[in-house]
């Protein structure tokens, strides 16, 4: 063990916390979590260190050094070694693919209208998350589902014009006052979030109850609209297989182990199978279940909306880290035979079927990006493969709200953390806006930058616009291959060669510089038509009196766009700047 290793051994506190371990190069080995950090640490460099798992002893055999953070409780170090992961994608850590992607029905309570949507990530406090969905599909059927039972506003304040969907029957109407706000959240919302919350029993109870209440006050409209919910909500029922006779909350987890690992979710509320989720794990071939699980299990339930009273496992591991996220930690069952088996073992068959259909998938979109990469490579014999590709487009309406776009392909994929967008400050001259010359502003204001230098730049435009590119990386005394990619015949060309090179239409390296161009494109249009709109909208607030400088930044900061205010209600913007003056605006708009 190295002296500087062995000293910070010596001084890890007995408090709890996250660590990392690292290799020689400082290559972020694995991220664990502890109660006791000198102890937990510690244990890695025990004779029997490892034992049992191949895994875990060809990591120890790397470790070189390692970095640690001190929190307060056991949930700061969970919150905190989740995130460590999502970062660092550490070789030794079970990494659940694509996390990103998953999705959260997200009720937004703080809004005078609470509304209904989805998102990736759940992190408001003043909401209700339900989640997460593997399939953006099945959220968009759940909500199209819960639409269809439970008519829902699209306005987020109350107004005196009615949403689009109260037109076609689907909104109560309290966006314009024809219900209080107060009855919509009770009446409605309550009901909805009991839905996706696996209480269509509660639900279906409180219906019945309101359509006897409507019918006995001879209110025979509202009573027919109730009864059309309860037959909506009562073909749900029939298509959610029955699981238990009781009322039963429980989540069942499954595992299966290729490559790869998959977890079946068999999301079980009330006796009824309610969804079905499955997970796929990398860095898993040589974790035993246990490991895996152990892995999962916290990171799913910081974030599950709803906890069950039991949860179903194939193996038993340990709560510990699963403590810290329940009121009142679920009672954990391994059957070994029974109904309850069979839910676990039908779940593995689930699970492999899905690994299977998905890697085949992924394999080849990843054998599709890589073919294409090295084409690429071969085209324009460069001495290393393109990993990263930085494309450049400069968007402007005869010199108006010029703007420069800066998009980034990490090994064929958008990597949109790595974007940037550019104001750009050059003044054009009385002839007109000069490209070269504002292409020109963004190349030199991006290569000052210390961000990561790309393995290949893609200008969108023909010989002059190349030009300007190598004449900015000179200035910079880099040597980085560039390409122009002109959109005519989609003629490319590149630094020293007399004549463009012309690819066939259906070549896949030039299907990757259009993808990657035109997303280049994409994103300066975006940006010039936001700056656009907002400019726009200062002119016309400059003309109306009452509108001082304070409140037309307010404005700007609120709706952002003209668009954005033209859809507001006059509550709304009359809340920023009186009454009279949104009258105006509205009028103006």
């Amino acid at each position: 063990m190295h002296a500087s290793l062995a000293k910070k051994l010596a001084n890890l506190p007995k408090k709890p916390g996250v660590y990392l371990h690292k290799d020689k190069d400082g290559t972020v080995l694995y991220v664990g979590k502890a109660v006791n950090l000198r102890n937990r640490v510690s244990s890695y460099f025990k004779k029997d260190a490892g034992a049992g798992s191949i895994r875990i002893q060809n990591m120890i055999a790397k470790i070189a050094d390692l970095d640690f953070v001190v929190v307060d409780n056991e949930l700061e170090s969970l919150v905190l070694e989740n995130n460590l992961i999502k970062q660092s994608r550490p070789k030794y850590n079970v990494l659940l693919r694509d996390d990103k992607n998953y999705l959260f029905i997200k009720i937004n309570l703080k809004d005078e209208i609470p509304t209904i949507q989805y998102e990736r990530k759940p992190g408001d406090k003043d909401a209700r998350y339900f989640g997460p969905y593997t399939s953006g599909l099945a959220l968009k059927d759940t909500l199209r589902l819960v639409r269809k039972i439970f008519p829902y506003c699209a306005h987020t304040t109350v107004g005196t014009r009615p949403c689009f969907y109260y037109h076609i029957g689907k909104c109560p109407g309290v966006c314009f006052g024809k219900i209080s706000a107060e009855d919509y959240r009770q009446h409605y919302i309550k009901n909805i979030i009991q839905f996706l919350a696996g209480r269509q029993g509660q639900v279906l109870k409180s219906l019945q109850t309101n359509m006897k209440k409507f019918a006995a006050a001879r209110r025979f409209e509202k009573a027919a609209k109730v009864r059309d919910q309860i037959f909506a909500l009562n073909r749900v029922l029939e298509r959610q297989k029955i699981v238990y006779p009781k009322n039963i909350d429980q989540d069942v987890f499954s595992v299966y182990q290729d490559a790869a690992a998959c977890i079946n979710l068999f999301l079980i509320r009330g006796g009824k199978l309610i969804q079905k989720e499955n997970f796929i794990l990398d860095n898993a071939r040589q974790a035993s279940t246990k490991e895996i699980l152990e892995s999962f299990l916290p990171r799913y339930y910081m974030d599950a909306a709803t906890q069950p009273k039991q949860i179903l496992l194939p193996v038993q591991i340990n709560t510990e880290a699963l403590e810290p996220l329940f009121n009142k930690l679920p009672k954990i069952l391994t059957p070994s035979r029974g109904d309850k088996a069979g839910l676990i073992e039908l779940g593995a068959t689930n699970a492999k079927q899905y690994l299977d259909n998905s890697t085949d998938k992924h394999l080849l979109e990843e054998a599709k990006l890589m073919a294409s990469l090295k084409e690429l490579q071969r085209v324009l014999d460069l001495p290393a493969l393109p990993g990263r590709i930085e494309a450049y487009d400069i968007s402007n309406i005869q010199g108006t709200n010029p703007v420069g776009s800066m998009v980034v392909f990490d090994f064929g994929r958008p990597k949109k953390s790595d974007y940037r967008k550019f104001k750009i400050k050059y003044n054009p001259p009385a002839g007109g806006p000069d490209d070269f010359a504002m292409m020109a502003e963004m190349l030199e204001r991006r290569f000052k930058n210390s961000w990561p230098m790309p393995d290949l730049i893609l200008i969108d435009g023909g010989k002059g616009q190349l030009a300007v590119a190598i004449k900015a990386l000179k200035k910079y005394k880099l040597t980085i291959p560039a390409l122009g990619l002109a959109k005519r015949i989609e003629e490319i060309f590149i630094p020293g060669r007399k004549n463009p090179i012309l690819l066939p239409a259906n070549s896949i390296a030039l299907f990757l510089l259009q993808r990657i161009r035109d997303e280049a494109h994409r994103f300066a249009v975006a940006y010039h038509r936001k700056l656009r709109s907002r400019k726009s909208l200062t002119s016309v607030l400059d003309s109306i009196s009452g509108v001082g400088p304070n409140k037309k930044r307010q404005l700007l900061q609120k709706f952002g766009s003209a668009r954005q205010i033209r859809g507001a209600s006059l509550t709304a913007i009359a809340g920023i700047v009186g009454a009279k003056a949104a009258e105006k605006i509205k009028a103006s708009l």
